[in-house]
């Protein structure tokens, strides 16, 4: 971990340090250069994951994180790619600061600083999308047939919650721009799956899709 730059930290920081599961080998020499160096460690265990530090790409609202925000000053996120912490800044995004993500690439060997610039695009559509959902009266629902991604109930109290609407339901285990070009009067959907399906692919979807728990969160 010799690329490590340490210089980009202040010292005496609190940090969060989580990993995809293939790199959790790594935390523990990190977490101990980190503490040599006078920094606080952070590790939780976020929903659905296996070990203590690992994080999912789904893991992308506070409360999956298992984590007080208020605690740290940014995050170390373990691994290569952007989904995974991106998702980092993705729970934050209700938060007054977005605090920063140090991506620390063992694989290509570099740290990277990502921030809320890296999301900003994705907030300001979200914005739109929560706003259209409110003032359209045809709303696709979108619920997945895959394990652990079945939220059939919720789904269905969109019915009670939003009276004035007319809601159709769609059950599939994948949900793709394809099909949704195949339902034009549909004005609006609302995913009820992996919620990084209505972050990552917010920009190019051509119609408005929506998180469920965005809307019960609203």
């Amino acid at each position: 971990l010799h690329f490590l730059q340490f210089k980009i930290f202040k010292v005496n920081k609190k940090l969060g340090i989580y990993s995809a599961i293939q790199f959790i080998p790594n935390q523990k020499e990190v977490i101990q250069l980190l503490k040599e160096r006078g920094f606080d460690v952070i590790t939780t265990k976020p929903d659905r994951t296996s070990f203590e530090g690992q994080i999912l790409g789904c893991d992308s609202y506070d409360d999956n994180l298992k984590l007080n925000l208020n605690e740290i000053d940014g995050f170390i996120y373990i691994g290569d790619g952007y989904f995974h912490p991106n998702a980092l800044l993705l729970a934050q995004e209700n938060e007054e600061e977005i605090k920063p993500v140090v991506l620390l690439n063992p694989v290509q060997e570099f740290c990277e600083i990502i921030s809320r610039e890296h999301i900003e695009k994705y907030l300001k559509k979200k914005k739109a999308n929560l706003a259209k959902f409110y003032t359209q009266d045809i709303v696709g629902v979108f619920v997945s047939s895959k394990w652990g991604q079945e939220y059939k109930q919720s789904a269905l109290k969109l019915k009670d919650m939003y009276k004035d609407k007319h809601f159709y339901y769609f059950v599939s285990d994948n949900f793709a721009e394809s099909e949704m070009e195949n339902f034009p009067w549909i004005e609006v959907w609302v995913n009820t799956a992996c919620p990084r399906i209505g972050q990552d692919d917010i920009t190019r979807h051509s119609k408005c899709v929506v998180n469920i728990k965005d809307i019960y969160r609203a």
